[in-house]
């Protein structure tokens, strides 16, 4: 056994190295399907719109910090560029992750700020 391996054996996850230094942080768990986050149900109307294309009208099924599902009537593949454009607020650059028929799922470029989150999902129940 190495040293490192003596060291690490009392380590939850054993030591990550990251950039060269060493770090006992875990890596933000991931659900059953790969999301780092909860998303949350919510019915809204939004503005969806594609890179080089006019905004279309989406409804907005489940929404987290890290990103959201929505039901449209454009096709999409994955990886494409997107802007999702909520009520009251600027619009949010994503990428594409997965299409499913008239279904996507996104990323967010940058991760919404959970205030931001709460606020939203709090107008779209009232």
């Amino acid at each position: 056994m190495s040293h490192l391996d003596a060291w690490s054996s009392g380590f939850e996850h054993g030591p990550m190295l990251i950039r060269g230094e060493l770090s006992t942080r875990a890596p933000p768990a991931r659900n059953a399907i790969g999301r780092r986050s909860r998303r949350i149900e919510v019915d809204l109307g939004a503005g969806l719109r594609p890179r080089g294309a006019a905004s279309v009208s989406v409804q907005v099924q489940d929404l987290s910090v890290e990103g959201f599902c929505v039901q449209t009537s454009l096709p999409f593949s994955k990886d494409d560029d997107v802007w999702l454009r909520l009520p009251g607020l600027e619009a949010y650059a994503a990428r594409v992750v997965w299409s499913d028929g008239s279904r996507i799922g996104c990323v967010f470029d940058r991760p919404l700020h959970p205030a931001v989150l709460e606020m939203i999902v709090e107008r779209a129940r009232r």
